[in-house]
Protein backbone atom coordinates (compact mmCIF):
# COMPACT_ATOMS: atom_id res chain seq x y z
CA UNK A 1 0.00 0.00 0.00
CA UNK A 2 0.83 3.49 -0.77
CA UNK A 3 0.78 6.25 1.35
CA UNK A 4 0.85 10.16 1.07
CA UNK A 5 3.44 11.61 3.19
CA UNK A 6 3.15 15.36 4.35
CA UNK A 7 0.80 17.68 5.40
CA UNK A 8 -1.44 19.19 2.95
CA UNK A 9 -1.61 23.12 3.20
CA UNK A 10 -3.75 23.71 0.66
CA UNK A 11 -3.81 26.20 -2.43
CA UNK A 12 -1.78 28.52 -3.49
CA UNK A 13 -2.12 31.81 -5.44
CA UNK A 14 0.87 33.86 -6.21
CA UNK A 15 -1.34 36.97 -7.58
CA UNK A 16 0.54 37.20 -10.31
CA UNK A 17 -1.45 35.26 -12.94
CA UNK A 18 0.63 32.02 -12.71
CA UNK A 19 -1.59 28.95 -11.81
CA UNK A 20 -2.18 27.80 -8.51
CA UNK A 21 -0.33 25.33 -7.14
CA UNK A 22 -1.21 22.90 -3.92
CA UNK A 23 1.48 23.35 -1.24
CA UNK A 24 2.50 20.38 1.28
CA UNK A 25 5.23 20.47 3.52
CA UNK A 26 7.28 17.32 4.47
CA UNK A 27 9.77 17.56 7.12
CA UNK A 28 10.81 20.83 6.95
CA UNK A 29 10.62 21.54 3.38
CA UNK A 30 7.55 22.90 1.61
CA UNK A 31 6.58 21.44 -2.02
CA UNK A 32 4.56 22.77 -4.70
CA UNK A 33 2.28 20.29 -6.71
CA UNK A 34 0.25 21.04 -9.61
CA UNK A 35 -3.14 20.19 -9.51
CA UNK A 36 -2.55 17.27 -11.51
CA UNK A 37 -0.02 15.87 -9.23
CA UNK A 38 -1.76 17.09 -6.04
CA UNK A 39 -4.60 14.33 -7.46
CA UNK A 40 -2.01 12.01 -7.43
CA UNK A 41 -0.58 12.43 -4.07
CA UNK A 42 -4.59 12.65 -2.54
CA UNK A 43 -4.60 8.95 -4.65
CA UNK A 44 -1.29 7.76 -3.22
CA UNK A 45 -0.92 6.38 -7.38
CA UNK A 46 2.91 7.61 -8.77
CA UNK A 47 5.50 6.09 -8.35
CA UNK A 48 7.62 9.73 -9.33
CA UNK A 49 5.82 10.83 -6.16
CA UNK A 50 7.48 7.81 -4.33
CA UNK A 51 10.73 9.16 -5.65
CA UNK A 52 10.29 12.71 -3.94
CA UNK A 53 9.61 11.46 -0.86
CA UNK A 54 5.60 12.52 -0.88
CA UNK A 55 4.56 8.85 -1.08
CA UNK A 56 5.37 6.26 0.39
CA UNK A 57 5.05 1.96 0.49
CA UNK A 58 4.24 0.06 3.96
CA UNK A 59 4.99 -3.10 2.55
CA UNK A 60 7.77 -3.37 4.99
CA UNK A 61 5.61 -1.67 7.98
CA UNK A 62 8.53 -1.54 10.38
CA UNK A 63 11.25 0.22 8.13
CA UNK A 64 7.85 2.50 6.86
CA UNK A 65 7.23 3.33 10.64
CA UNK A 66 11.03 3.73 11.54
CA UNK A 67 11.32 6.65 8.80
CA UNK A 68 8.12 8.15 9.39
CA UNK A 69 5.74 9.92 11.88
CA UNK A 70 1.88 10.25 12.85
CA UNK A 71 1.01 13.63 13.19
CA UNK A 72 -2.70 14.59 14.83
CA UNK A 73 -4.14 17.18 12.40
CA UNK A 74 -7.28 17.76 14.53
CA UNK A 75 -9.19 18.21 17.59
CA UNK A 76 -9.64 15.37 20.15
CA UNK A 77 -13.36 14.85 20.98
CA UNK A 78 -13.13 12.01 23.25
CA UNK A 79 -16.34 9.26 23.68
CA UNK A 80 -19.51 9.49 24.67
CA UNK A 81 -21.97 8.12 26.90
CA UNK A 82 -23.57 6.45 24.02
CA UNK A 83 -20.81 4.60 22.63
CA UNK A 84 -17.71 4.82 25.66
CA UNK A 85 -15.63 2.53 23.49
CA UNK A 86 -15.24 4.80 20.71
CA UNK A 87 -13.27 7.96 20.33
CA UNK A 88 -13.70 10.98 18.32
CA UNK A 89 -11.14 13.23 16.22
CA UNK A 90 -12.41 16.28 14.29
CA UNK A 91 -13.92 20.00 14.67
CA UNK A 92 -14.87 21.37 17.65
CA UNK A 93 -18.64 19.62 17.74
CA UNK A 94 -17.97 17.95 14.40
CA UNK A 95 -16.37 14.54 14.55
CA UNK A 96 -14.97 13.30 11.21
CA UNK A 97 -13.78 9.70 12.40
CA UNK A 98 -14.15 7.29 15.49
CA UNK A 99 -11.62 5.39 16.69
CA UNK A 100 -10.68 2.32 19.55
CA UNK A 101 -8.98 3.98 22.74
CA UNK A 102 -5.77 2.21 22.31
CA UNK A 103 -5.36 3.71 18.57
CA UNK A 104 -7.18 7.06 19.78
CA UNK A 105 -4.30 7.44 22.38
CA UNK A 106 -2.09 6.70 19.79
CA UNK A 107 -3.29 9.09 16.85
CA UNK A 108 -2.46 11.58 20.35
CA UNK A 109 0.68 10.78 21.32
CA UNK A 110 2.69 9.56 18.06
CA UNK A 111 4.07 13.12 17.39
CA UNK A 112 5.57 12.96 20.48
CA UNK A 113 7.94 10.59 19.56
CA UNK A 114 10.78 10.79 16.88
CA UNK A 115 8.64 8.32 14.63
CA UNK A 116 5.51 5.97 14.45
CA UNK A 117 7.56 2.58 15.17
CA UNK A 118 9.26 3.79 18.65
CA UNK A 119 5.60 5.72 19.19
CA UNK A 120 4.00 1.86 19.08
CA UNK A 121 6.66 0.52 21.39
CA UNK A 122 6.07 3.29 23.81
CA UNK A 123 2.29 2.23 23.34
CA UNK A 124 2.61 -1.22 23.89
CA UNK A 125 5.04 -0.62 27.09
CA UNK A 126 2.17 1.54 28.41
CA UNK A 127 -0.70 -1.16 27.94
CA UNK A 128 1.95 -3.90 29.34
CA UNK A 129 1.85 -1.56 32.97
CA UNK A 130 -1.33 -0.73 32.79
CA UNK A 131 -2.09 -4.81 33.03
CA UNK A 132 -3.40 -4.99 29.39
CA UNK A 133 -2.92 -8.74 28.08
CA UNK A 134 -4.03 -8.37 24.46
CA UNK A 135 -1.22 -8.62 21.87
CA UNK A 136 -3.35 -5.96 20.04
CA UNK A 137 -2.25 -3.75 22.86
CA UNK A 138 0.95 -5.06 24.01
CA UNK A 139 2.67 -5.80 20.78
CA UNK A 140 4.70 -3.38 19.46
CA UNK A 141 3.63 -4.95 15.85
CA UNK A 142 0.19 -5.40 16.59
CA UNK A 143 -0.16 -1.66 17.77
CA UNK A 144 1.34 -1.19 14.11
CA UNK A 145 -0.97 -3.06 12.28
CA UNK A 146 -3.77 -1.64 13.86
CA UNK A 147 -2.37 1.71 13.06
CA UNK A 148 -1.81 0.98 9.85
CA UNK A 149 -5.30 -0.69 9.02
CA UNK A 150 -7.15 2.04 10.19
CA UNK A 151 -4.67 4.80 8.57
CA UNK A 152 -6.58 5.46 5.50
CA UNK A 153 -9.75 6.18 7.79
CA UNK A 154 -7.65 8.84 9.09
CA UNK A 155 -5.79 10.39 6.20
CA UNK A 156 -9.18 10.60 4.29
CA UNK A 157 -10.73 12.49 6.81
CA UNK A 158 -8.22 14.75 7.39
CA UNK A 159 -7.49 14.31 11.03
CA UNK A 160 -3.74 12.69 10.33
CA UNK A 161 -0.90 12.66 8.23
CA UNK A 162 2.14 10.87 8.24
CA UNK A 163 5.23 13.09 7.80
CA UNK A 164 9.28 11.77 7.86
CA UNK A 165 11.27 10.72 11.09
CA UNK A 166 12.64 13.82 13.20
CA UNK A 167 15.37 13.42 14.99
CA UNK A 168 15.52 15.20 18.64
CA UNK A 169 11.88 15.13 19.34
Amino acid sequence: MLVPVGHDLGVFHDGAGSPPVHQVRVGAELVELSVAEYEEWTAASSPALESRGLLASTDDPIAFASAHRLLPLALGLGNTVEEPWLFSAGLLYQPLVAMTGPLYDLWQWAHLSPDLWSACQEAAAVAVAAGVTTTEQTEPAEVLAGALETAPHLLASRVACFDVRTEGV
